[in-house]
C-alpha cells in the first residue's frame, strides 16, 4: 500500500487559501453570462452530433461522429481559452490584445497571398491536416487595440485615439478585402462606427465611413467575381442560390417542434450544414422553439453585457466589453439572416454553435475578454450594489 502523502499545517493552510482564491475568482465573474455561454457551447455539440453523420457520409468518412468528437474538442479547448482570457486582469487584456492583433493581422495577410484559394477566397493557413482563419483571432483582439486607442482619447483629449483605431483599420480591411473577405470586413466595420459613436465621435466620421464602405462595395461587385455572383443570386429569387433555398426549405420544414434529432434532410445536402448553416439544421431538427430560443440567447448576451459595459468606470473596459458584445451578437445575427435569406450568403459561423476550431477558439477568446472586464472588482462599477 502506498502511504498518504502527509501535509503539514502550514501545506494545508496553503490548499485551502489558493482553493479560495480560485472560486472567489469564479464568483466574480458574471454568472448570467458565463451560464449563456456555457448553454451555446451544449447546443453546439448537441446540433453537431445531429449533423455530423450525413456529412460524413457525404465525404466518406467512415466515423460518423467524426464532426462531433472534433466539434466536442474544439468546444473543451474553447472553454480552456475562455476561463484562462476570463482571468486576465485589464492591464493583461490590452497587452494580449495588442499582441495578438499584431501577430494575426501578418497571418491574414499571409493567408491573403500565399495561400490558395479554397471556394473562391484565400481565408485559410494550411499547414498539413491542420487549417487556421486567422482573421477569427483577429476580430477580438482589434476590438481591445481599439477600445485602448479610444479609450486614451477620453482621458487625454489631446491624444489622436480616432486616428490611431483607424490607423489599425486599415491595413485590417485591406487584407481581408484581398482574400477576399467582404463578410468579416463589414462586420468589423460595423464594430468601429458603434464604438465610435459610444466615444461620441463627430457625425462626419460615420458618413465618411459610410461612403467609403459604399464605395469599396461597389467596387468589389465590379471587380470580384466570387462578390457579384453572390449579391446577383440575392438580388434574384429566382436564381438564389441553392445552399440559402435548402437553408429556407429546412426552417420551414422544421415547424413548432421540428423533425426530430437526426430526422431532419438539409444536412445531407449542403457541404456546409454544420458550420455556415448550423442554423438551419437546429430549426429543421428541434423547431421554431429551438431556434427562437438560440436567438434568445444572444438577445440575452447582448442586453446583459451592455448593461454590465454602461456602469463600468473604466473607458478601457467600457468600450472594449461593448465592442466584444457587439461583435458576438452582430455576428450571430449575420448568420441567422444568411440563413434566412435576408441579407446575401457571407460564410458566417455562429459564434460557440457552427463547427470549426478557429471560430470557436476567436468566440471564446471574445467571451472571455468580455468577462474579464464585467469582473466584480472593487472599484469597478458606478455603483456596486446594482451588480448582481
Amino acid at each position: 500500500m502506498s502511504a498518504r502523502p502527509d501535509f503539514t499545517a502550514a501545506e494545508r493552510g496553503d490548499l485551502v487559501a489558493r482553493w479560495r482564491m480560485v472560486a472567489a475568482g469564479f464568483r466574480s465573474l458574471d454568472q448570467n453570462l458565463l451560464a449563456a455561454g456555457g448553454v451555446l457551447l451544449a447546443l453546439g455539440i448537441v446540433f453537431a452530433m445531429a449533423a455530423s453523420p450525413a456529412v460524413t457520409a457525404r465525404i466518406q468518412v467512415e466515423d460518423s461522429f467524426h464532426f462531433a468528437a472534433r466539434h466536442a474538442l474544439f468546444a473543451a479547448l474553447g472553454a480552456a481559452v475562455l476561463f484562462a482570457a476570463a482571468a486576465l486582469p485589464l492591464i493583461a487584456v490590452r497587452r494580449i490584445g495588442a499582441v495578438l492583433y499584431l501577430l494575426s493581422l501578418v497571418l491574414v495577410g499571409v493567408a491573403a497571398f500565399f495561400f490558395p484559394d479554397i471556394k473562391g477566397a484565400a481565408r485559410w493557413i494550411s499547414l498539413g491536416a491542420f487549417s487556421v482563419q486567422p482573421v477569427e483571432i483577429l476580430k477580438p483582439a482589434i476590438i481591445v487595440v481599439w477600445a485602448w486607442m479610444l479609450s486614451e482619447h477620453l482621458k487625454r483629449p489631446g491624444f489622436p485615439g480616432h486616428w490611431a483605431a483607424l490607423a489599425s483599420l486599415v491595413p485590417a480591411a485591406l487584407f481581408l478585402l484581398a482574400q477576399p473577405d467582404v463578410g468579416q470586413t463589414a462586420l468589423l466595420g460595423f464594430v468601429f462606427g458603434v464604438m465610435l459613436l459610444l466615444t461620441g465621435v463627430s457625425w462626419r466620421w460615420l458618413v465618411g465611413g459610410a461612403v467609403a464602405a459604399a464605395g469599396m462595395g461597389y467596387a468589389l461587385y465590379l471587380f470580384e467575381p466570387h462578390v457579384r455572383a453572390r449579391v446577383d443570386a440575392y438580388l434574384n429569387p429566382e436564381e438564389r442560390g441553392y445552399q440559402v433555398t435548402q437553408a429556407i426549405e429546412a426552417i420551414k420544414a422544421g415547424g413548432l417542434f421540428g423533425a426530430g434529432p437526426g430526422e431532419g434532410q438539409v444536412k445531407r445536402l449542403l457541404p456546409d450544414a454544420h458550420a455556415d448553416f448550423i442554423y438551419a439544421v437546429a430549426a429543421e431538427e428541434f423547431g421554431l422553439f429551438a431556434s427562437m430560443g438560440l436567438v434568445a440567447l444572444f438577445v440575452w448576451i447582448l442586453w446583459r453585457g451592455l448593461s454590465r459595459a454602461s456602469r463600468l468606470i473604466d473607458p478601457f473596459a467600457q468600450l472594449a466589453a461593448a465592442g466584444l458584445v457587439t461583435l458576438l451578437v452582430t455576428q450571430a445575427a449575420i448568420h441567422i439572416a444568411v440563413n434566412l435569406s435576408l441579407i446575401p450568403a457571407k460564410g458566417m459561423t455562429l459564434p460557440f454553435v457552427s463547427y470549426g476550431g478557429s471560430s470557436m477558439i476567436g468566440s471564446a477568446l471574445a467571451f472571455g475578454f468580455i468577462l474579464a472586464l464585467t469582473r466584480k472588482r472593487p472599484g469597478a462599477y458606478l455603483y456596486d450594489g446594482g451588480v448582481q
